[in-house]
């Protein structure tokens, strides 16, 4: 039979266990938080670049064209980025049409 030192000896040891237990608890909700706020902006950086797909279909092969339009001559680079301030917007005409296709027809227009 256990004496009384050897029954306060285990109680103390059960509370320092319970104590380890509520701070592993703790500490593993924090882990747990973050990991959710990590994956939240994982979501959220990817949910962007989906929105920005139009725009790199139509920038990709144009930016491409003009460097190597732009490699043949020897211009000023003040003349290239007015040649390229022309295109703006043209091409920002492109990309909100093809946003709107992608996003379907809007609430308040109506369908033909």
């Amino acid at each position: 039979m256990l004496g009384r030192k050897e029954l306060a000896d285990l109680d103390l040891q059960k509370q320092a266990l319970l104590l380890e237990s509520d701070l592993n608890r703790v500490t593993l909700q924090a882990e747990v938080q973050s990991l959710r706020s990590a994956t939240a902006w994982v979501n959220d950086v990817t949910s962007a670049s989906r929105g920005l797909a139009p725009l790199l279909v139509v920038l990709a092969p144009l930016s491409g064209f003009l460097l190597a339009r732009g490699s043949r001559r020897s211009d000023s680079w003040l003349r290239r980025l007015m040649a390229l301030a022309k295109w703006v917007a043209p091409l920002y005409r492109l990309w909100k049409s093809f946003s709107a296709r992608r996003s379907g027809p809007e609430a308040g227009t109506p369908t033909a």
